[in-house]
C-alpha cells in the first residue's frame, strides 16, 4: 500500500478531517492527532505495510511539546502529536515496534516525556546520577530560575 492509500486508511479508521492532514514538501505527509490515538494510528500504519519507523523526535513549544513519529516507504509519513507541558506522557509504541524503545528513551531522558509502558525505562545517554534536569528543555526548571534570579540580583543585573 502507497503512502497516499495509508493516509486515507489513517482517516478513516481515526475519523480524522481533511484539515488534520497537511502535505509537506519532499513526498512528505503529517497528519496531527491526538496522544489516545497513537496505538490505533501504529497499527493502522503498520496494516498498510509501511513498517519503517525512521525517527521519533520531539520539539518545545510554547505551552508543552509536539512529538513526530516519522515513518517511511516510497515517501514519508508523520503522525504528530501535542502532549502538554504539565503532563507530557503518551503510551508507548514499542509492544508493536520494539526498535521504537530507543526513540522514547530519548525523548524520556532529553525532555522528559513519559512513555507508559516502556519496557525498558532505564537511561540511554546521560549517565545513571545525572542530576542536571532535562537538557533539552527551553525552559529551566523553577529551582534555576529562582537561583539565576537571585544571583543577577546581587549583581545588579535584570533578566
Amino acid at each position: 500500500m502507497n503512502i497516499e492509500k495509508a493516509v486515507k486508511k489513517l482517516q478513516e479508521v481515526l475519523n480524522l478531517d481533511r484539515s488534520s492532514t497537511k502535505l509537506m514538501p519532499m513526498n512528505e505527509t503529517e497528519i496531527t492527532i491526538s496522544k489516545q490515538q497513537i496505538l490505533l494510528a501504529v497499527k493502522t500504519i503498520l496494516n498498510s505495510k509501511i513498517w519503517h519507523l525512521s525517527a521519533i523526535t520531539c520539539q518545545q513549544i510554547e505551552d508543552g511539546f509536539t512529538l513526530l513519529y516519522h515513518f517511511w516507504k516510497s515517501g514519508g509519513l508523520t503522525l504528530r502529536i501535542r502532549l502538554d507541558e504539565n503532563k507530557p506522557q503518551i503510551e508507548s509504541i514499542c509492544s508493536l515496534i520494539p526498535g521504537a524503545e530507543y526513540y522514547e528513551r530519548e525523548a524520556r531522558e532529553m525532555f522528559g516525556i513519559e512513555f507508559h509502558g516502556m519496557p525498558n525505562p532505564i537511561p540511554l545517554l546521560l549517565p545513571d546520577n545525572w542530576q542536571g534536569g532535562y537538557p533539552m528543555r527551553k525552559k529551566e526548571l523553577p529551582s534555576n530560575e529562582e537561583h539565576n534570579s537571585k544571583t543577577s540580583q546581587k549583581k545588579g543585573k535584570s533578566l
